[in-house]
Parts: C-alpha cells; structure tokens; sequence
C-alpha cells in the first residue's frame, strides 16, 4: 500500500515537472504597455527609396525588420511613405494590450498580426514635399490654351499675353482655358502656366506659340472684368453699358454700340447667352468652342440662358459642366465623379447611363451611381 502512494506521489511530481515545462515563458513576463517610434528621417521628392530609419524612443521591443512599401526608385511629391516593421519584445517582456504611437502626430501607427512576443508594424507618414513640376507642352485648340496637367496639382494659374503685353491672369481647375472672351483686339496671343497646390506653386512654364487674331474675329461681347470668367465660364462681369436686347420678328438679338454681336458668347445680367452667326440669340443644344452647350429654350424670363449642373433634357439626364474652368456649361461625357460617386455618360451624346452593365463592368443603377 504504502509502494503504491509513493509510486504516485513520484507520478504526480513528474506530471507536475512535465506541464511547468510547457508553459510558454512568457507566461510570467511582464506586459509592455507602450512602444512609441521615431522615424529620423522623412523623404524628399527626387530622394531615392532607400531603407527607413526608424527608432525605437520608448518599450522593452527591438526592430528586426524595417522597410518601405515602395518599389518605385525614388520619392515623388505626395506619395505617402508606408513603412513595414516587423518588432521582437525583449527576454522577460510581452506584447500583451501594448499601445502603439509615434513621437509625432503626422505618423500613425497600427499593429497588422503578431502574438505575445512579436509584431507586424504598419507606419504611416504624411505625404512626401517637393517642387511642383514645371507645366509642359502648351498649345493652342482654336482659341482654347491647352497643357499637359502636372501631378498634384489642385489648379493653374495661367498668364495671357498679346503682341507680349500681359493681357490677364487667369486661375482654373482644368487643363484647358478658353481666352475667347480676352481677345477683344487683334493681334499675336500666347500664354505661360504654372502650377499650384494650396500655397505651394511651381514655376512658370515657357511661353506658347503664337495665337494670331485678326481684327474681324476679335470677341465683342462683354469682355470678362475678372479672372473667373471666359465664354463659358459664368462670372460676375455686368453687362455692357452701353449693351441692350433687341427683339424683332427672328429673334432677339444684342448690340454693343448700335452693332449686333454675332457668332459669339455675351454676359448680361449674370447670365451667358449666345449669338449665332445672323446676331440672333441661340436656344437648346448648340456646338460651339468645341463643346456641346445647352441653351434654355422655355420662355421662362431666362430663354436663352446657358445651363448648368444637371438638366433632365427630355427622357435623358445630362451633366453641364458648372465649373468656371474655361468650359463652363459643356456636355460632359465619358467616367465622371460627381458630388462622391462616380458616373457614365454615353460618350457621343452625353446621355447618362442608367440601369446597365459599363464596359468597365461596373453596374449604373436606376440614379445612374456606379457601383
């Protein structure tokens, strides 16, 4: 009897010995509260990728891997710098409810996977600084200045000369300006860019070729007053003094001292009209500085006036461009964003796709939103 007790005595201290022996050593580690980061150095644009530098300021962790997600050779403005880390809590630690951060605000910090004793590490930094690039391949589309965009860039300003006297400067979101309205006398037109994002802009670019005007198709509406207004563009400039409607039995028609304005845009009364090519006003869909515009055609007290921003046109819905970008008013066609969701519109007549697959395999709802 008394063999068998001591038998299981010693049975149950081996037991004992064997299940202390699994237990994972860092059962009785301590917990690391905290792990905070610096990272030393934050990229330039045109700086190669290279490796980051990263440092541990506070936690009992060591870094044994470090990289950027990144596979480009160099930074370009605005990328935003991601760096993997991969952390190692130190003999006697663990990383048990440990909190993340980073020595300054503009970094954030988060845990990808890991366990008691090591992590995956995603740090994220603000975007890269650096010079805009320097606008290029500047031409001329009739009496529209065209360039190519540059990368982030929020908008342009662009500068309009004539015979090399500065005529005006013009700020726009797009990468076209149409300078019909400035060309009010004749002679050579040509026009530099520069970029601009928030206070940052780049310099400006070279000068275009030459736009020759002559005098029997220089603009004689109401010439814009100020940098947010072209022929399609809707500013704020006041009809022209010395401007009036005249109705007859083929239309209205507008004079500017005692002469009718044909083929060509007009402001009065906050509103653009257009002239055709007899000096009468123009309604409902018209062709003109290589847009489709619509015209109001309902005796309203507006008739005539350019639309803008969505217009339900018979059974279609159209997009008309609202922006005074230099194509204010024009049809839109083709993948819009518009107001957070993403549109198509028929590309030959700008009619919104509604309840239909797109090619890109995208499903435009009975709203015509893409999803």
């Amino acid at each position: 009897m008394r063999h068998n007790l001591k038998a299981a005595a010693v049975s149950a201290l081996a037991i004992m010995a064997a299940l202390a022996m699994s237990i994972p050593a860092y059962a009785a580690d301590k917990k690391i509260s905290e792990v905070k980061f610096r990272v030393n150095a934050k990229p330039e644009a045109g700086d190669s990728i290279g490796d980051p530098d990263v440092q541990v300021t506070k936690g009992n962790v060591e870094i044994t891997e470090q990289e950027f997600d990144n596979d480009d050779s160099e930074w370009e403005r605005g990328d935003k710098p991601v760096i993997y880390l991969t952390i190692e809590a130190k003999d006697g630690y663990q990383l048990s409810g440990t909190k993340l951060s980073a020595t300054k605000s503009a970094y954030k910090v988060t845990k990808r996977s890991g366990d008691k004793s090591e992590w995956k590490v995603k740090i994220t930094m603000s975007a890269v600084d650096g010079d805009l690039d320097t606008v290029e391949d500047l031409s001329w589309s009739n009496r529209t200045a065209t360039w190519d965009s540059v990368s982030d860039a929020s908008k342009y300003e662009v500068k309009l000369y004539r015979n090399s006297s500065t005529v005006t400067t013009v700020t726009t979101t797009g990468s076209s300006y149409n300078f019909y309205p400035y060309m009010t006398k004749s002679g050579d037109y040509t026009f530099k860019v520069r970029a601009v994002d928030g206070s940052d802009k780049g310099e400006w670019s070279d000068e275009s070729d030459e736009y020759y005007m002559n005098s029997s198709d220089v603009y004689t509406g109401t010439p814009p007053t100020d940098n947010s207004s072209n022929s399609s563009s809707g500013g704020s400039t006041p009809a022209n003094a010395n401007g009036q409607w005249v109705n007859s039995i083929y239309g209205w028609s507008y004079y500017i001292n005692g002469v009718p304005v044909k083929n060509n845009w007009v402001y009065v009364d906050n509103e653009w009209y257009h002239l055709n090519a007899n000096g009468f006003m123009d309604t409902d869909w018209i062709y003109t500085d290589n847009n489709w515009f619509y015209l109001n055609p309902v005796s309203d007290g507006t008739r005539g006036k350019m639309l803008t921003g969505w217009q339900q046109i018979g059974p279609y819905k159209y997009y008309l461009n609202p922006v005074s970008d230099g194509t204010r008013g024009a049809r839109k066609t083709g993948y819009q964003f518009i107001d957070g969701a993403w549109y198509l519109f028929d590309l030959n007549s700008g009619a919104l796709w509604t309840n239909m697959v797109t090619p890109n395999g995208m499903v435009a709802d009975a709203n015509g939103v893409l999803h």
